[in-house]
């Protein structure tokens, strides 16, 4: 069985199913969010944007599910995915942040496989616990460009910084455990169990400008990467 060197098939086996059960999971707290967001609209007589709204949600819980009995999909249905989220919030925040997605010139999105719906829980993060908080200018840039033989996936917002947003959230009443972070962060540790490896990663640094002060956030996602061309079958 691939990836089982020195593991029983049961370990694996496990293993395996675990992942399966993480990859369905969705933040309760985005869900509850959309749900107001959506009831606000109504009582604000926004009848067509809460329509809107609840067509994006719909569209991403169908492709959450979808994507869920699939090991790996293509680069390009995951941008799909991101992008959908990404209007869910745009509409939600109404123009306080903007996003730029970079790609590598070498870097053909539709022939690179991905675990499904990895990066979209750093991607909230990023949105909630930090872009949220500034008042305006708010930046999130997410690119993909190759390291080695690895896919180097970087989420990076130009937010207040884990440290501030915990002290604003907790003075506020509204801190809340970042549950699709430690979600994620258990699906590359279960992958890298499944394919005995270690090139599954998630790196997240705290960024300072020249006074010291907080100025964002980065995660580097790190990867195997995987083509459409050697995984026919994923």
């Amino acid at each position: 069985m691939i990836g089982s060197r020195g593991k029983s098939n049961y370990e694996v086996e496990l293993a395996k199913a675990r992942l399966e059960a993480l990859k369905v999971r969705m933040n309760p707290h985005f869900i509850a969010n959309t749900l107001t967001s959506i009831r606000s609209m109504l009582f604000n007589d926004r009848k067509d944007d809460a329509i809107e709204y609840l067509t994006l949600f719909a569209k991403l819980i169908r492709t959450t599910l979808e994507n869920a009995s699939r090991d790996y999909i293509t680069l390009a249905a995951e941008l799909f995915y991101i992008r959908n989220y990404l209007d869910i919030e745009e509409l939600r925040f109404s123009g306080k942040f903007t996003t730029r997605i970079v790609f590598s010139e070498s870097i053909v999105p539709v022939d690179v496989l991905v675990p499904p719906n990895i990066f979209q829980p750093f991607i909230e993060n990023a949105i909630n616990h930090g872009l949220m908080h500034k008042l305006q200018g708010g930046m999130l840039m997410i690119k993909f460009e190759p390291e080695g033989k690895l896919l180097k996936c970087i989420i990076e917002d130009n937010g207040v910084g884990r440290k501030k947003a915990l002290e604003m959230e907790t003075h506020a009443l509204t801190s809340r455990s970042s549950l699709s972070e430690h979600i994620t962060i258990e699906r590359i540790n279960l992958l890298n169990l499944i394919y005995s490896t270690t090139d599954y990663s998630i790196q997240t640094i705290d960024l300072i400008d020249e006074r010291n002060i907080a100025c964002g956030t980065r995660v580097e996602f790190r990867l195997p990467m995987k083509s459409v061309y050697t995984n026919p079958g994923e």
